[in-house]
């Protein structure tokens, strides 16, 4: 879980109203912004301090991944035509405060991170990540946020280190696969806490990277994901691992894991976009690696690879839906 602070001055009333954050992809110039770029990284569960004329407004949670969209069509949504339509979005929940940012500038000042000036001031970039310093500030000052933070602390930091170097041993499943014989019953992933799903995540890919490469030798095999590639990886790709074979071909794998045996996943409009358009593409595929039977004690999982469009049936789970304005 990340925590991330939005400093949202003229949009602040739609986006809060609507619950949910947005930038532009890049500046009206063709450029990058370190505030547009930092979206990229935002997970569901992550939290998000809403912030407007230099006071925490609000303390968010991320209902899902980032996830490409155009430019709110909202009449009171960028109304001078600020910024370029192609842009992320965030859907959110939102619990208001009002938590003056200008009553300890000098320790904002000497903790800036990439939130705060020299000043003290909050920066002039709309997304940035909290240092471990300002969040102990926040946590002590903030009960909604400090609320917020208890419910997803509860992973000792040492289960994340063990998995981190954890070798799995992953099996291909010997039956084989029909749409006809799908589980449709809850992944017992969706009943855990935020912290608990990342932890299961971060093993899934970490094991499938590990048993990509030994099934396939002669390949290429890059992780695309945070967890795979801290400094440079990137969540909104729509796939986790580049794989590429001798002869040129390049399959994209996006990593679906759970430690139970459900057959059923959930496939984000990202990556079903992203599986669309590989369709066009010359010597490029997209696949979904499904990893099931996690086990942490046995360091073991079952494993088998699934394409789109042969392999499963999509149903729709949930539309977003915005009340018109007459």
């Amino acid at each position: 879980m990340n925590v991330f602070l939005v400093t949202q001055n003229k949009s602040h009333e739609v986006e809060f109203s609507h619950e949910f954050i947005w930038s532009p992809k890049r500046n009206k110039k063709g450029g990058m912004t370190a505030g547009f770029e930092t979206m990229k990284d935002v997970r569901r569960g992550d939290i998000i301090l809403n912030t407007y004329d230099q006071a925490i407004k609000g303390v968010s949670v991320a209902k899902e991944d980032v996830y490409s969209s155009d430019r709110p069509d909202l009449p009171e949504f960028d109304t001078e035509d600020s910024w370029n339509i192609d842009g992320w979005r965030v859907d959110v929940s939102i619990v208001p405060v009002d938590f003056s940012l200008r009553e300890d500038r000098k320790y904002f000042s000497e903790n800036k991170g990439q939130t705060f000036d020299k000043r003290g001031m909050l920066q002039q970039r709309y997304l940035s990540k909290l240092t471990p310093e300002l969040i102990a500030y926040f946590d002590a000052r903030i009960p909604e946020f400090s609320a917020q933070l208890k419910a997803d602390s509860n992973v000792p930091q040492g289960e994340w280190d063990k998995v981190r170097t954890a070798s799995f041993a992953l099996h291909e499943k010997q039956d084989s696969f029909s749409t006809a014989d799908l589980n449709w019953d809850v992944p017992v992933e969706e009943l855990m806490s935020p912290d608990l799903k990342a932890i299961i995540g971060l093993i899934g890919e970490r094991a499938a990277v590990q048993y990509l490469r030994e099934k396939y030798p002669d390949a290429t095999v890059i992780g695309r994901s945070k967890n795979l590639d801290p400094q440079n990886g990137s969540d909104s790709l729509g796939y986790d691992i580049e794989m590429t074979l001798e002869n040129g071909e390049r399959y994209l794998i996006d990593v679906k894991s759970t430690t139970g045996t459900s057959d059923m996943f959930f496939l984000s409009a990202n990556e079903h976009h992203v599986a669309e358009v590989t369709k066009d593409v010359a010597n490029e595929s997209y696949y979904i690696l499904r990893v099931s039977g996690l086990n942490k004690d046995t360091l073991t999982g079952n494993v088998q690879f699934v394409t789109l469009d042969d392999d499963v049936e999509l149903h729709v789970n949930s539309y977003r839906a915005l009340i018109k304005k007459h």
